[in-house]
């Protein structure tokens, strides 16, 4: 049996040669930015996305994020996410375009990011005089 995380990685695969070939509209991820550090105790950060041509609201096309393969966020139209506790260590990142049908048109570059949190085992260090 084939794990979760092997399933929707083999789809997502399948997905962008298939959105490729079909001449699908791009999508990106701009924030955060390849194998960048985020820095927050609390797990939150911020997501930028960026869809070619732009998204017409109307046609009820949409944007999911996949945070290590799952969905992170509620689908939207915008173009700005926030996720909150994502946990400390290293995570995948994808975006992928959704047409009305629920159907994946498009799926960005994975960008992989470390989320940084100061540990309770490591207190912060006092300034030396």
């Amino acid at each position: 049996m084939r794990s979760p995380k092997h399933v929707a990685a083999v789809a997502a695969l399948l997905c962008s040669f298939a959105c490729a070939a079909a001449g699908a509209a791009p999508i990106a991820i701009l924030s955060p930015a390849q194998q960048d550090t985020i820095h927050d105790n609390s797990g939150n950060m911020a997501v930028e996305v960026k869809a070619e041509p732009p998204i017409d609201p109307r046609e009820g096309t949409s944007i999911r994020l996949l945070l290590d393969g799952k969905p992170a966020a509620p689908d939207s139209r915008g173009m700005s996410f926030t996720l909150q506790g994502v946990e400390r260590g290293q995570h995948r990142l994808q975006a992928l375009l959704i047409d009305p049908q629920g159907q994946t048109t498009a799926v960005s570059d994975t960008v992989y990011f470390t989320m940084w949190q100061a540990s309770v085992n490591a207190p912060p260090r006092k300034p030396k005089p």
